[in-house]
């Protein structure tokens, strides 16, 4: 049976770069997890709930720090975070196509230094744990 909440940190690393994407970002989950699938869901359920709350919190003075700018770059676009499409985020569809990226291998997880590998398998976390997820790039191009 599910636990009360507990905080986490999370940390996002793609593949081949040296700096990480979101080092440690702090995020409290409403229910210990009992597996991997519960987790992902749970993550999932908080950014798009996140995202749908961004499009009615207008900014008063538009700035950026320094090292927004300079994370932001590392992913290839930096701006201020506006939503230019209005329609929200499908909080279902969101967690199936997690998912799914992470049986079709878009994505790793690590519980510290040990990776979990099964969805439905059980999972050992514990307060205050460290989260990495590491994208894997998909290489674009032609055969020739």
């Amino acid at each position: 049976m599910w636990a009360t909440s507990m905080k986490i940190y999370i940390s996002i690393k793609q593949a081949g770069k040296r700096k990480d994407y979101i080092t440690k970002k702090e995020l409290v989950l409403s229910k210990v997890p009992l597996n991997l699938r519960e987790l992902i869901s749970e993550i999932v359920q908080i950014n798009a709930v996140e995202y749908n709350s961004k499009a009615s919190e207008p900014r008063i003075i538009k700035y950026l720090s320094s090292e927004e700018i300079e994370n932001q770059a590392e992913t290839g676009k930096v701006g201020f975070g506006d939503r230019k499409n209005s329609q929200q985020a499908d909080v279902t569809k969101a967690i199936d196509t997690a998912l799914l990226a992470f049986q079709d291998g878009i994505y790793r997880v690590f519980i510290g230094d040990n990776e979990v590998s099964e969805l439905d398998g059980m999972l050992s976390l514990l307060e205050g744990d460290i989260l990495n997820f590491i994208r894997f790039t998909m290489l674009a191009g032609r055969m020739w």
